[in-house]
């Protein structure tokens, strides 16, 4: 149903006359009895009785005139929705983020979306790493955050993506709260007699298994034990319980994290280098561009080429 006419047949049975009507529409009588005939046509009955001064609608025309007054204020808020999508101020937004990232780097971020879109619906998920790959390259996620230790690798091999490098993301060695030591770096080689809790390697995607691996060759040790568990979020509560040590993200351990603390390494360690991945090959949505303007505001420009 055109709803021009529509809302020109609404005028009309508001106003009792076609001459009223078209004065308070800005328009002449014809045009507008014209365009009231066509929507007979269009709905195949008469929907006005003429009299002898002005006009009444037909009992069609009166079911018409309910309806149709419903359905101009549908399709108005059906243009709104559309228009905020189109601006990227509605719609949904899908994030795939490994938990190193949506633990320390994403919270901020999504705050402050949250504050310039505060109507699109945020779907997040904390995958494997290779998991948050295939998810964004398969189109499953509009965006996802991963932390490997080398963003040129992962680029080189998933071509479908881009990979922004965000800010690197410092490691320490976790320990037991009541474990005694100094205060400063410690020497990672003092806990070789320690069972190392790392999360398991990933193929094809470099970790922090590689870096423990280089730095245990560093310090020319290899640990007593290595105990290697599905995710890092799973390495806190096993060292908290005095089962070992472990690397982690130098943010994630603070003051309100229970029964451990988290020290620099003598010599230091590699970073992560945490990085958002996006599709090369799909245009991104409104939310999603809104959203990289949000990412690219909290760490400077990062580009739409692939590292």
């Amino acid at each position: 149903m055109n709803l021009r006419r529509l809302e020109y047949f609404l005028a009309v049975v508001e106003e009792g006359s076609v001459s009223l009507a078209a004065r308070r529409l800005h328009m002449t009588q014809p045009p507008l009895s014209q365009a009231i005939q066509a929507l007979e046509r269009e709905v195949g009955t008469e929907l006005l009785q003429r009299l002898p001064r002005g006009v009444e609608p037909t009992a069609a025309g009166r079911l018409l005139a309910e309806q149709g007054r419903d359905l101009l204020r549908w399709s108005e808020r059906v243009g709104e929705s559309v228009q905020r999508i189109g601006q990227g101020l509605g719609g949904r937004l899908r994030i795939a983020c490994v938990p190193s990232i949506s633990w320390s780097l994403l919270p901020p971020l999504l705050k402050r979306f949250r504050v310039e879109a505060p109507e699109v619906e945020v779907l997040l998920s904390d995958p494997q790493p290779l998991r948050v790959l295939n998810l964004v390259a398969d189109g499953g996620a509009d965006v996802g955050f991963i932390a490997p230790t080398d963003t040129a690798s992962v680029a080189a091999a998933y071509p479908s993506l881009v990979v922004e490098p965000l800010a690197e993301m410092p490691l320490g060695l976790v320990t037991p709260l009541d474990r005694e030591q100094a205060g400063g770096p410690v020497d990672a080689a003092s806990f070789a007699q320690d069972a190392w809790i790392i999360p398991e390697a990933v193929p094809g995607f470099p970790g922090l298994a590689e870096l423990a691996d280089e730095l245990w060759r560093r310090e020319g040790f290899r640990p007593a034990r290595v105990q290697y568990v599905s995710t890092l979020q799973t390495t806190l509560p096993l060292v908290a319980a005095g089962i070992g040590v472990g690397l982690m993200p130098m943010d994630l351990v603070g003051p309100f994290t229970p029964g451990v603390r988290i020290a620099e390494v003598a010599g230091g360690v590699a970073p992560l280098r945490p990085a958002l991945i996006r599709s090369a090959q799909m245009r991104p949505s409104p939310a999603l561009e809104r959203f990289l303007g949000v990412v690219s505001a909290a760490f400077g420009a990062t580009g739409p080429e692939a590292v």
